[in-house]
């Protein structure tokens, strides 16, 4: 197998994939945003500081952490060509070229219009598939399982 998949950076997609790689700390920061809302409704009165931590926690830092990141990401990120093999995966940009074998990749989550492969420590590299076959991506999907990468 070998696929070869001229990118462009796409916003939307981008921020599907951050919201499904930073599920957790997102989930975190919201359950302990609403705890402290909760403390501070319940405790004499209205405590103003546990209200104004839990403001913050569910819904600013959750909203920080995904307009950064896509911000980040986009400006980063820039016209790229992807190469799918048996080997691995690999990415060009003008500026730099990186290549992952597939016991490199920690997992491979298709959402819609593309496949966000996980490299770890937060990373991803996403496949978008909108010049692909369902044949196509169920190639990759099966590769990826095939070297013991875990698929969802």
């Amino acid at each position: 197998m070998f696929l070869q998949i001229v990118a462009r950076p796409d916003l939307g997609l981008t921020v599907a994939a951050l919201r499904r790689g930073l599920r957790r700390p997102v989930l975190f920061a919201r359950l302990a945003g609403w705890t402290m809302l909760g403390a501070a409704a319940l405790l004499d009165g209205l405590n103003v500081t546990l209200l104004l931590a839990g403001v913050v926690l569910a819904v600013v830092v959750p909203i920080l952490l995904i307009n950064g990141g896509a911000r980040r990401a986009l400006r980063e990120a820039g016209p790229a060509t992807l190469e799918i093999s048996d080997g691995g995966v690999a990415c060009s940009t003008p500026d730099s070229r990186h290549a992952y074998a597939w016991n490199a990749i920690t997992r491979v989550d298709h959402l819609a219009g593309q496949l966000v492969l996980g490299l770890g420590a937060g990373r991803f590299l996403q496949v978008p598939t909108r010049g692909l076959t369902p044949q196509q991506i169920h190639e990759v999907l099966t590769t990826a399982s095939a070297h013991g990468v875990p698929v969802g």
